[in-house]
């Protein structure tokens, strides 16, 4: 596919799509080209402080504009699936934000409308293509710990007013899904898909979870402890372990500027170059595989995508957590 400068249009105007965005300008290939939020005054705003042209009040409408030929979104999660699938029919690519969808079989859904259609998805987990957690992956690979045994990772924060979105069921609020899902990929990442899952859950009056714990155990031996939630400063790192050492992502460990890598020969703080809040990398993957004609991005796998949503589906269930609309497309 031939494309000189790819077109981005973005849906939904909050921080995450304004960090988004203020990334592309990074990329000499990227230009945004159109906006939609639920408001125009929204839209508009947003347009005027990147230079946007085409401004919508409705997804739909950007959609069919013929303005764009990637779609990132970056609304709540529930409006995920609907957006996304809409852009999947119409052969605009999409990079949808993580978790992509509430439910597993609404991902597999998305894959499959992507591959009817021969149209690009991906998930984005900027974690992913962030240059110090490939490099830090890159070294577990190499074998510089052994074979990986144990890995830990903690996404906790606490702010005196949390985002209203956070604490709304209708929202698909809850730490899981909003922070949760940064450990699962992390350990997925370096150990693969548990064999069993068990977790435990602090729960607020209104059914969203609070703290969680999760413990897989996999049946090489390996096991992992993982924790997310929204009541405490938590150390907010990620490590993997090995009979020859370790190596740890520090605080904000989903974007962090260097790794540890501690074997026999000593503890070593590795820096990697990086630039920007780190979302172009992920934008770059996209146009990488844009223009190569693919569906699925090499660095953001569908079937990781898919995988981690039914770890949270099965964590969601032994916590005692449910969204509305849940009972029409929960399930295998």
């Amino acid at each position: 596919m031939g494309i000189d400068q790819v077109r981005w249009g973005v849906v939904a105007t909050g921080n995450i799509s304004t960090s988004f965005t203020k990334d592309l300008g990074l990329l000499d290939d990227a230009v945004v080209t159109a906006v939609a939020s639920r408001s125009l005054d929204s839209a508009n705003a947003f347009g005027d402080t990147f230079g946007i042209e085409h401004r919508y009040d409705d997804h739909r409408r950007l959609i069919d504009s013929g303005q764009v030929d990637v779609l990132y979104i970056g609304t709540p999660h529930p409006q995920h699936y609907a957006t996304a699938r809409a852009a999947l029919q119409a052969g605009i690519a999409v990079l949808c934000e993580k978790p992509v969808t509430l439910t597993a079989r609404q991902a597999r859904d998305l894959v499959g409308v992507a591959r009817e259609n021969n149209t690009l998805f991906a998930e984005a987990m900027w974690m992913r293509t962030n240059p110090v957690v490939q490099a830090m992956f890159a070294d577990l690979e190499k074998g510089v710990i052994g074979e990986p045994m144990e890995a830990l990772a903690d996404f906790g924060f606490h702010k005196p007013q949390l985002p209203a979105r956070l604490l709304d069921p209708a929202l698909g609020g809850g730490a899981l899904m909003d922070g949760g899902i940064y450990p699962m990929t992390f350990v997925h990442m370096a150990l693969g898909r548990p064999d069993e899952v068990k977790a435990v859950g602090s729960l607020s009056p209104d059914g969203v979870d609070l703290n969680v714990a999760m413990a897989w155990r996999y049946d090489s031996g390996a096991v992992a402890a993982l924790t997310c939630g929204l009541r405490s400063q938590n150390p907010w790192t990620a490590s993997v372990s090995g009979p020859e050492g370790s190596l740890l992502l520090p605080h904000r460990f989903h974007h962090p500027e260097y790794y540890v890598r501690s074997t026999a020969s000593g503890q070593e703080r590795v820096d990697v170059a990086t630039h920007g809040r780190g979302y172009h990398y992920e934008a770059a993957e996209v146009m990488r595989a844009l223009r190569a004609g693919q569906i699925e991005c090499p660095a953001l796998p569908h079937a990781a995508t898919i995988e981690i949503l039914e770890l949270l589906d099965e964590t969601r269930g032994q916590i005692g957590v449910s969204y509305p609309g849940d009972d029409e497309y929960l399930g295998g």
